[in-house]
């Protein structure tokens, strides 16, 4: 026979914990902030060169606790790239490379999230340039920042695959052929 002491405390208990089951909804990351970038470099006869674009677009929903929910499209303007110099900028957005206007968006969509440890995830999915698209595999990394969430990848770009650099550019040993990229999104919660 249970006594009312115990009851009470047992009714308190089961309480407080449907409360907290209610209450504890999966965090969903759904908007890139304006802090997200994607950066790039390049060898050039052995020169080293880096870049940005200036206009980048994400659209995020990530839920840690339900990968099979979670999906990112990350887009860069392409005719926002910057290297540095006016010139490498035209040269840049030209039809030998980024080949801005046929084609203005540079763009990874997700297929699939899995989980490689704590704060790590292999996303999978198209990455899209100038009329080519191709299956791409990066490691994502993530830590907390405040409320928001820090989702940082980073892998190298086959240009040749893509179209990037043709004519006089097509040669590999005036520009290498890996393009190392970094994509830094910073998404806050839903």
């Amino acid at each position: 026979m249970l006594t009312r002491g115990f009851k009470w405390t047992l009714g308190l208990a089961c309480a407080a914990w449907l409360g907290a089951s209610a209450r504890a909804q999966p965090v969903a990351y759904t908007h890139a902030l304006p802090a997200s970038s994607v950066t790039f470099s390049a060898t050039q006869m052995g020169v080293l060169m880096k870049g940005r674009f200036k206009t980048v677009s994400a659209q995020v929903d990530f839920v840690p606790a339900d990968l099979a929910r979670s999906h990112v499209t990350v887009a860069v303007q392409a005719a926002s790239v910057d290297a540095g110099s006016a010139q490498t900028n035209a040269l840049l957005t030209g039809a030998d490379w980024l080949a801005a206007q046929a084609d203005p968006q540079a763009r990874f969509v997700s297929s699939s999230f899995a989980p490689d440890g704590p704060g790590r995830y292999w996303l999978s999915g198209i990455f899209s340039v100038k009329g080519h698209s191709q299956p791409l595999r990066v490691l994502v990394n993530t830590h907390p920042a405040g409320a928001d969430l820090v989702m940082d990848a980073s892998f190298n770009l086959d240009r040749t695959s893509f179209g990037l650099g043709t004519g006089s550019w097509a040669d590999t040993s005036v520009v290498a052929a890996s393009i190392p990229v970094q994509v830094h999104l910073v998404v806050a919660p839903q």
